[in-house]
């Protein structure tokens, strides 16, 4: 294949490591292109000559790279990372593929904590660094960004605005050519917005901003691949109420502190809850380590138990086992403790 079609493909994030992973696809006459949009029945991916509504039998994610073939889909290269959700039959949904970054958007007026941290942990459990994005600076008064520095462990935070240009050059230097980042955030957070500063124009929809508290209204209805003019891929996601972790992968990443100070647990699967011996509670009553973020480690380490659990009737009776023995623990105790007294 001629170098000139694979030179045409470099916007869009091909490098060395794409062209060493598309070697290996065995497709006659097959070109290589990268999923732009998916639709109902067919997704829209950008070749060497231009987009393409392609078919397929499985529909892929965007920033997948595919063979093309007659304007149908005959492979797909294997993805080094992809951004995953949780459904309620124990699937998962693939929101976007072959990221570098996560760029996990918290609207500064109305910053949430714990959804930062659940979007943080899904972004590591999928193989791509997560960078926070505190939007709308311009309306911060107060101290937000820092509190989120101080909170997050190995995550770059950075302030931004659509209105002031504040954090764009940041966000530019990051998305240097070849690299994909995906915005990941509730509705209204500003991601559409922060967008089109990076792209230089108005190109995807943004919806108005109400006057009495600041939100933006919900514009993103799918999922959509951007080439930025500077260098770069950005996806562009909707607001997602529901976002299931798929595994515990990326809650270790995320509270990569809190499962240090678990190594110093009496017990070697500890929950870090009710346990005796715990270094994790001992350390949250100690105020070396903030309430707030342990009570969103425990919600999320729930969550994955519970899905393991529907999904494997092992794992149920594991669960039944541990529990029963950490109570036999707490209660014993307890009673030592009578006694002391």
């Amino acid at each position: 294949m001629p170098d000139v079609l694979f030179d045409a493909l470099v916007p869009l994030g091909w490098d060395d490591r794409v062209a060493a992973l598309w070697s290996t696809i065995d497709v006659a006459d097959a070109v290589p292109a990268r999923v732009v949009r998916v639709e109902r029945s067919a997704c829209v991916v950008a070749a060497p000559d231009g987009d393409h509504v392609a078919r397929a039998p499985t529909l892929p994610a965007v920033g997948d790279w595919v063979a093309l073939l007659d304007d149908a889909v005959v492979g797909m290269v294997e993805r080094w990372s992809s951004l995953a959700r949780g459904d309620p039959m124990g699937e998962h949904q693939v929101l976007a593929a072959n990221l570098d970054f996560v760029f996990v958007t918290a609207p500064a007026d109305r910053l949430r904590a714990a959804r930062v941290d659940r979007e943080v942990a899904m972004a590591w459990e999928g193989g791509a660094r997560p960078i926070v994005l505190v939007t709308k600076a311009d309306l911060a008064d107060g101290p937000e960004v820092e509190a989120l520095r101080e909170r997050l462990v190995g995550v770059d935070v950075v302030a931004t605005s659509g209105v002031t240009g504040e954090g764009v050059d940041a966000l530019s230097d990051m998305l240097r050519p070849h690299r994909t980042a995906a915005l990941l955030g509730p509705s209204g957070a500003g991601k559409s917005t922060l967008a089109n500063v990076l792209l230089g124009e108005d190109r995807l929809a943004v919806g108005d901003v109400r006057a009495g508290d600041h939100r933006g209204r919900h514009t993103t209805t799918s999922r959509q691949l951007v080439v930025v003019p500077a260098g770069g891929v950005l996806v562009d996601t909707p607001g997602l109420r529901s976002l299931a972790l798929v595994s515990g992968d990326g809650v270790a990443a995320a509270f990569a502190d809190i499962e240090a100070l678990g190594e110093g647990c009496r017990f070697g699967d500890c929950l870090h809850d009710l346990e005796p011996g715990c270094a994790v509670v001992a350390a949250a009553e100690a105020g070396a380590l903030d309430g707030s973020r342990l009570a969103s480690y425990r919600k999320l380490l729930r969550e994955v138990a519970f899905e393991e659990r529907k999904a494997d009737p092992r794992a149920r009776k594991e669960q039944v086992r541990v529990w029963k023995a950490r109570t036999k623990a707490v209660r014993r105790q307890q009673k030592d403790r009578g006694r002391d007294q």
